[in-house]
């Protein structure tokens, strides 16, 4: 099975258990206080099927090899009971064989997301996205840098678990789709003539995180 098969795998597995599955789950609708806002922050890792998107021959000076986990954060608004509407960041940094440079990932994100059996102990979600991405290669030895930037999109799910009516822990698990623009390069040393210029690249790859939510 590909990757991405088996990630839309897990996720619907995980949200089909954790609405059938009664046990552990109790639901108690008239003692559950469900607040509006929240902030999250996560431990994420992440992959993409290809990071040479700058669309200069030589530009990515070796292979990607390590992945490393980074950073995300959320934000956004509870509308009803079940549906979030959020601002997402996600910023994963990745290693280059035989190369000092450093590549990240990022991603900013308006994110929609249906949560359900929501005064429950566990509550799956479904996720879908939209919105910037950007590829940075950073030049060792404070030499520049070289951005593509783009549009992208993510598809998901996962699961909360609620700790409190302030507090739940969240899995989630993405598909992401990137489609880069633009490039800029602000290196010392390129051998090519243009600070900027026009790409047509797009990847595709996957997001997984772990972290907390607070509701206020």
């Amino acid at each position: 099975m590909r990757p991405l098969a088996s990630l839309v795998f897990i996720v619907l597995s995980m949200v089909l258990t954790a609405v059938v599955w009664p046990a552990g789950n109790q639901c108690a609708a008239s003692e559950v206080k469900l607040r509006n806002w929240y902030f999250g922050i996560q431990s994420i890792d992440g992959q993409r099927n290809q990071y040479d998107v700058f669309g200069r021959e030589g530009a990515l000076p070796g292979e990607v090899v390590d992945h490393n986990s980074q950073a995300g954060l959320m934000f956004g608004y509870r509308f009803g009971d079940r549906f979030l509407l959020g601002l997402q960041l996600a910023v994963v940094q990745h290693d280059i064989s035989g190369s000092e440079d450093e590549l990240f990932d990022a991603e900013a994100l308006i994110t929609g997301t249906i949560l359900f059996r929501q005064r429950c102990t566990l509550q799956p979600f479904l996720r879908g996205g939209f919105g910037g991405t950007s590829e940075l290669l950073i030049r060792d030895g404070n030499s520049g840098y070289m951005a593509a930037l783009g549009t992208a999109a993510v598809a998901g799910g996962g699961l909360q678990i609620r700790l409190s009516s302030r507090f739940s822990l969240e899995v989630e698990t993405v598909a992401t789709f990137a489609n880069f623009l633009e490039v800029s390069d602000t290196s010392d040393d390129k051998p090519w003539p243009e600070d900027s210029w026009q790409v047509r690249t797009s990847n595709y790859g996957y997001r997984i995180g772990l972290g907390i939510v607070v509701w206020f």
